[in-house]
């Protein structure tokens, strides 16, 4: 039989489904800002936050998209 299965051995740590979430989401802002960083460097390619809306909006879908996803985080996160 495995040791740890029985108790012995090292001592395990489990990690929760919120922790793993909240890591996540840390990990997801934290790249965010650093390409947000990036794009306002003289000379970048990559599109700011705001350029990137901006190309998102033109169209119709892209308005209902962005208002479904606010829509969706205000329903998860703020409504509480």
């Amino acid at each position: 039989m495995d040791p740890g299965r029985l108790g012995a051995g090292p001592p395990v740590i489990i990690m929760s489904t919120r922790t793993l979430t909240i890591i996540g989401f840390v990990l997801v802002i934290a790249a965010m800002f650093l390409l947000e960083f990036l794009a306002r460097r003289p000379g970048s390619r990559i599109p700011t936050v705001g350029q990137w809306l901006g190309y998102l909006m033109r169209p119709r879908i892209g308005r209902v998209l962005i208002l479904l996803g606010w829509w969706w985080l205000g329903w998860h996160y703020f409504a509480r």
